[in-house]
């Protein structure tokens, strides 16, 4: 079965009754329609040609950076999409602008507007880093939020605030801590009033994907995986604050504070989850102030992505060392990586990446390669085609670093296991070594509804194994148990390869358990915490290059000017020549739905999944999805 989901023809309107036009009329009328095929595109493309146009200038003599963490912060190039109402920052633009920015005699100082949660932890832990080593420069970092949180969690938010030297906020706001918890629907009952049977093999009990169509309720390994992870995760966040917000308490201060939210805005002053209670306007001035600003009521503000556009990366100056980034954001499928421009969500395409891959390993001013990863996973066959490039480029003398964002599990830590290192941030979620396959079983449902499913096959053969509208014979879940088992043999043999250990030391961190970073490092399955400034010093190492040495970094696909990512959704995608290079493959830009169709096909053609749950940042329960 093909990848792709064939449009279906679209016959055209009947043509309006209109009233004979003279020659004149009709020349007319082709003007106006050339002309609108003409502005239309055009139109459509204008805030990009804006966007573009409008990214240069200079940064002045004297300048605050302007950092709002209520946007969204992604990993990789694409944005937040254009239904999402705020423009997007990388995790990685952060980093790095803050990082020039601490030796940038012409900034001052850092203010930042945080509200509720809206980030994984990964990436929260990322940019408070990034706000830590800059306060180390001697310049004053401020955070400001209105609420963190209203009626809504706020423990993310206000974890990336206790970075700062200050913390303002508005009266009337509130902080909304409360501990990490997961949330998990389970739907098999709900089938079963549908007539819908899930019929699943998976491997191993901790393999807790399709726990929501099998169970009704949490198994004891999928309580136990879940409660290690939870517990892990707010250790290692508690520990955070404890050690950079020494007035808030130790750890079981912290842990009490998270406890004991929602807290007003006095109770928050009281007990130093804040600074101080004051409106944005005072806010600034604390950081003019700090800064030594003569006016502290006109703040040079200059946004922290301007900043960066502007002034250039600490990696973009082409005079180090060249390394690629590919990046492998979204879930995991054959075929060519999307990027929805409404929503702005990503797919991770075999092709793309492999490709990209590929383009490292044959430019002779890349030295290494870092493979950055934000996925659950997904088909098994694209996670092998990544990770058969990731050999060979190992193989041609390029070291390749995994660095994983908020998630890489199951499928993203397969693409990950060849790696020379893998790096991870004690917030990430991986691991889930294991595998599921399997189907929906309609038959009820078609009987309810009046619907009869008839199959010929050549010889009367047995075609349960395929068919919705038929149980798995004996025969058929035989086979299937079979794939399964020897998937997931083969998934910790690799792994065990990959990490020069055995199957045995393997096979029981495995089991489809999903680990937080902390506790898969403490297991082998990482070999480095942190966030970029611990990958690119893994990089120095793999390349044997002195600690403080320049990197130039080059991203793999190329990225796209808004111009041709505006074009290449007029038509539809970019193939280029020939499928090696990826910078003429690229990203294909699809609409929903068709980008989500794509997917289903892609799951359809291949119903064996490396899956783990996806973690939801929406909230500060970070809930955990399947």
């Amino acid at each position: 079965m093909s990848d792709d989901v064939a449009a279906a023809p679209v016959s055209p309107p009947p043509p309006l009754p209109v009233a004979a036009a003279s020659p004149a009329k009709r020349r007319r009328r082709f003007g106006l329609g050339a002309l609108l095929l003409l502005i239309v595109p055009l139109g459509l493309c204008a805030p990009l040609c804006v966007v573009a146009v409008s990214s240069g200038g200079s940064v002045a003599d004297v300048v605050v950076l302007e950092l709002d963490l209520q946007r969204p912060v992604v990993e990789g190039s694409a944005g937040a999409g254009l239904l999402a109402g705020q423009a997007a920052m990388s995790s990685r633009d952060i980093v790095f602008a803050l990082e020039k920015a601490a030796t940038d005699p012409r900034v001052k100082g850092l203010y930042a507007r945080i509200g509720g949660d809206g980030h994984g932890l990964a990436t929260a832990m990322d940019i408070r880093a990034a706000v830590l080593a800059f306060r180390k420069s001697g310049k004053p970092a401020v955070a400001f939020s209105e609420s963190f949180g209203e009626l809504s969690p706020g423990t993310g938010g206000w974890f990336v605030a206790t970075a700062f030297d200050e913390i303002w906020l508005q009266p009337a706001g509130t902080v909304s801590l409360t501990p990490l918890s997961a949330e998990t629907i389970f739907v098999r009952d709900g089938l079963a009033k549908l007539g819908v049977e899930p019929s699943f093999s998976a491997r191993k009990e901790y393999k807790n994907a399709v726990n929501t169509f099998t169970e009704q309720g949490l198994t004891a390994p999928h309580n136990e995986a879940m409660s290690a992870l939870l517990t892990s995760s707010q250790q290692a966040l508690v520990a955070a604050v404890a050690k950079d917000r020494p007035a808030v308490g130790n750890d079981a201060a912290v842990a009490a504070a998270l406890a004991g939210g929602p807290f007003t805005d006095e109770q928050a002053l009281a007990t130093h989850l804040v600074d101080h209670l004051g409106y944005r306007d005072e806010a600034l001035a604390a950081v003019a102030a700090r800064a030594g600003l003569v006016d502290t009521k006109l703040v040079p503000l200059l946004w922290t992505h301007l900043y960066l556009e502007r002034a250039g990366s600490p990696y973009s100056d082409g005079k180090g060392t060249g390394v690629a980034v590919v990046a492998a954001v979204g879930q995991i499928h054959r075929g060519k990586s999307t990027s929805d421009p409404l929503t702005g969500s990503n797919t991770v395409g075999s092709d793309t990446v492999a490709s990209a891959l590929r383009d490292a390993v044959n430019d002779d001013d890349i030295k290494a390669i870092v493979l950055r990863i934000d996925s659950p996973g997904g088909s098994v066959v694209a996670s092998e085609t990544i990770a058969h490039e990731v050999q060979r480029a190992r193989a041609a003398g390029k070291p390749v670093i995994a660095s994983m964002a908020n998630i890489a599990g199951s499928g993203g830590y397969y693409i990950a296991m060849d790696a020379d290192a893998i790096v991870a941030s004690p917030g990430t979620i991986t691991g889930s070594i294991g595998v599921y396959a399997g189907k929906m079983v309609t038959t009820k449902l078609w009987e309810q509804l009046g619907v009869n499913y008839e199959t010929i096959a050549v010889g009367d053969a047995d075609t349960s194994f395929f068919s919705t509208d038929a149980p798995y014979s004996a025969a058929a879940r035989a086979r299937l148990d079979g794939l399964v088992d020897g998937i997931y043999t083969s998934f910790v043999s690799k792994v065990a390869a990959g990490r020069h250990k055995t199957f045995g030391e393997i096979e029981p961190v495995a089991r489809g358990r999903i680990w937080s970073g902390t506790d898969a490092h403490a297991r082998g399955l990482v070999d480095v915490l942190g966030g970029w400034p611990e990958t690119l010093a893994a990089v120095r190492t793999a390349l044997k290059l002195e600690a403080t040495a320049s990197l130039h970094l080059v991203d793999l696909p190329a990225k796209k000017p808004p111009l041709a990512m505006a074009l290449a959704l007029l038509k539809g995608g970019d193939d280029g020549d020939n499928s090696n290079a990826s910078g003429t493959i690229g990203t294909a830009v699809q609409v929903n739905p068709a980008s989500v169709q794509r997917l289903i096909a892609a799951q359809a053609a291949d119903p064996v999944w490396l899956q783990m749950p996806v973690l939801s940042s929406s909230s500060s329960s970070w809930t955990v999805l399947p």
